[in-house]
Order: structure tokens, then sequence, then C-alpha cells
């Protein structure tokens, strides 16, 4: 199933507004199965708006159209959809009767422009919004590839979340029947460059089937494989090998975020972290953690040898930055694991995040009962140390 993005409005083409919905829309699709083929910004322009929905459903058989649904002279999603495809603009007297209820319900009497929302093109079918005045409709529209279905929905983020998981999910699950012709398999890893993966994984090609992805996410390098129509017998082979060139620094894979499955090793265990250089980098990574207690000083040491736990166990701390780099100390079990690493990053937000992992990839492997101390390619280690634990 071919799917295409469509963002409008003026807003998001100057960059004044971000447009977190179509990543948003973009991942979630991916989870179910479906990657988005091609995404479009457009501004509030009418002939554009036609030109770029007539487009679109010509190669997609499904668009997904995002804002320009409001009362104001500016709202021209539906007046272009409607001209697009042949289908005038209809009063639906339905949603123009719930609209004023819902006003009337907040004691307010609803504002001329808001009838606008009920002009929608003549055949669409509606798509219900339980929390704005904005519905959402469906406009089906002949194809050479069979037929494209063109789903609008408002810009505003909670109604358009809302909107696809109720009404847009059900829908599009319902096209596709029980098939899916994307499979998606995330992984992990940290302390090891882009380029460094790039140099393993891509000296021989994938199975034309089978695309492997890459998403830098500061401290992590994300790897995706994307099956498209693979079978199960080729995704796991592709699996094995990229685990066989990965794993000396895989630190998680699956939907979750690496520093949840780490925090998901604790159970109920308290974790204590005290921050120096990092700067509330790691407590950052671990507020979700229910039994978490942190503290930050800038007067830590920089020696390895001089930091101390905090007196609780498991304890994470990250001191100061000294000529020799940071020290990392993990106390946990009865041992206090220690290490200084050397970092060369050119941001420096960049470099806590990486330190903060490194400090709790030593408790990942601890808990995991590998050896805490990794060898890392961009992160050079300048001391480490191993003995009893002590407060």
């Amino acid at each position: 199933m071919r799917i295409e993005i469509i963002s409008t409005g003026d807003e998001i083409v100057t960059g004044l507004v971000v447009d977190t919905n179509a990543a948003w829309l973009s991942a979630l699709l991916l989870e179910q199965g479906w990657q988005v083929r091609r995404r479009l910004t457009v501004g509030d322009n009418l002939a554009d708006l036609k030109a770029a929905l007539q487009e679109s459903a010509s190669r997609a058989e499904v668009v997904l159209v995002c804002g320009g649904l409001g009362p104001t002279a500016d709202d021209l999603t539906a007046q272009a959809a409607a001209e697009a495809f042949g289908q005038p603009l209809t009063l639906f007297p339905d949603w123009l009767a719930t609209m004023a209820e819902r006003y009337a319900s907040r004691g307010r009497t609803m504002a001329q422009s808001n009838s606008k929302q009920a002009w929608l093109p003549r055949d669409c079918e509606i798509l219900d919004n339980p929390v704005g005045t904005a519905c959402g409709f469906v406009v089906s529209h002949p194809a050479s590839h069979g037929q494209s279905r063109l789903f609008f929905t408002p810009g505003v983020p909670f109604e358009f979340k809302q909107m696809v998981r109720e009404q847009i999910l059900p829908r599009l699950k319902a096209l596709a029947g029980e098939e899916t012709d994307t499979e998606l398999r995330r992984f992990y890893t940290f302390g090891i460059s882009e380029s460094a993966l790039s140099d393993k994984l891509d000296a021989a090609p994938w199975p034309a089937s089978i695309e492997l992805g890459y998403r830098s996410s500061m401290p992590l390098i994300e790897l995706k494989l994307i099956g498209h129509g693979a079978s199960a017998a080729d995704m796991d082979a592709a699996e094995a090998r990229l685990l066989g060139e990965i794993t000396p620094w895989l630190v998680g894979q699956g939907n979750e975020e690496p520093a949840q499955q780490i925090l998901s090793l604790l159970g109920a265990r308290p974790l204590y972290l005290q921050e120096g250089e990092s700067r509330g980098a790691l407590l950052a990574m671990c507020h979700p953690h229910p039994g978490l207690e942190a503290s930050f000083s800038h007067c830590l040491p920089c020696e390895l040898d001089q930091l101390t736990g905090c007196g609780q166990e498991p304890c994470l701390t990250i001191g100061s930055a000294g000529p020799g780099g940071v020290p990392l100390l993990l106390c946990a079990d009865g041992q206090r694991i220690g290490q200084r690493v050397k970092l060369s990053h050119p941001d420096p937000e960049s470099g806590r995040r990486i330190l903060a992992f490194a400090a709790l990839d030593m408790l990942r492997r601890h808990l995991l009962g590998l050896p805490v101390l990794a060898d890392y390619l961009t992160l050079t280690r300048t001391a480490r140390g191993q003995e009893g634990a002590r407060g």
C-alpha cells in the first residue's frame, strides 16, 4: 500500500512551526508495517493545494492530508479537495448541528465563521472530531492504480493524533487486510560512529527486499532493518548478519528506547545518581524510573580514585572534567567499578549525553552479567578501576 503525506500551512513552509505531526504519523505508520513513500508540505495557496492533492492521488492508494480545516479565510483544504476531485462544497447539516451543540454545552454562541467547517466535498465521508470543531473527512478518487483514498485531518496536534488513532488507523487496517507489506526491526548502538557502521554493513548488498537504514540520535545510532514483502526467513537471516557485526556496541533493540530498556532491568530496585560534568543529562535519561534519587554538584572530583559513591546501591556517579577526562563510577552489589574517559565532540550538550549514556551502559552491562567496561570506538579510556564497594 503506497502512502503519501501532505502537510499544509504557510506557518510550516516558512519554518515558523515545526511539522511534528508528519514525523509522528510517519513513525506510527511504520510501526504498523506501512512505510510512507513521500511527504510534501504546501502553503496556503489554492492552486498549489489542488495540484498537490491531484498528484498524490495519481500515485498513492492512501493520501493523508493534515491542516487547513479551520474557519478562517486561509483555511483552504476543503475547497481545494472539492475543486481537485469535482465534488462541489456542500453543507453537511449534521456536522453544523454538532458544532452548535458543543458551543451551547459550554455556554457559548458559535461564531458565524465556524459554519464554514460544515461545508465539505459533496461525496465525502465525515471523520468525527470529539475534541474540536473541525471534522475530518475522506474523499475517494479513481486512479490508474485503482482507487485513491484521501484522509483529511485538522492540524491541531491533539485533535490530529486522536483522529488518526480512532478514525484513520482502523480504516487503513481494513484496507490492507491482515497483511502488511513492510516489517521493521530496530537496533540501537553506542560507542561506534555511523561511518564505522557503514564500513562494516554496507560492503555487501542486502537482499533486494530488505533495506538497512541509519538514524543518528545522539548519543545512539539506530539501525533499521526494513523488509518490503520479505519472508520471515529472509528477515531472520538479515538480522543474524546485522547482529554478527554490531553486537559489541548493541545496547537495545525493539520499539522501546534503550534507556527505558536498561531501567526495566532494575525492576523495583532504586537507582541513585550523582552528576557533575553531565549536568543532568543522566537524570533526563533515567527520570521515568520510580525509585530514582539524583543530585548535582560542580565540586565532584575529576580523578577516578577520588570519586566515591553515595553510600547507597546501585549508584552511578559522573565526576568533573579534568586533564585526563571525566571519571564514571558504578557502585552496585558490593562492587566499585570505574573508568575515566575522554571524548571529543564539538557540541557540549551532545558530549554530556554521551557521558550519561556511557555511565548508564555500565549499569546495563552489570545487570546483564557482562564485563562492565566496554570497548568503544568513539571514547578513549584513560583509566580504569575495580574493587570492593565503599561508601
